[in-house]
């Protein structure tokens, strides 16, 4: 499973603490996506194998894999119409 949170300057430190504190528990759970409002950059943390997390970060230019689900998106189409920003 991946659960994508679009982050608001209100609620940012809640996702990135409490929240994802529960996500975490959810054997299911394999990626935590969080999406800035405020520029172009996606983090997204992975659980490996041993049950650790990994984050990593994307911006412009770079894509976002999430393997669980065989996915692949570039940081240019999620934000494409939200800062006028081109595909790359």
């Amino acid at each position: 499973m991946v659960i994508v949170e679009v982050l608001s300057d209100s609620t940012e430190a809640y996702d990135r603490g409490k929240k994802f504190e529960h996500y975490r528990q959810i054997a299911s759970v394999q990626h935590y996506v969080l999406v800035s409002q405020n520029q172009a950059l996606v983090e997204f943390y992975t659980r490996q194998g041993d049950g650790l997390w990994s984050l990593a970060d994307r911006r412009l230019g770079d894509a976002v894999v999430l393997s669980a689900i065989g996915c692949e998106i570039s940081v240019g189409d999620i934000y494409r119409r939200v800062f006028e920003v081109a595909s790359k």
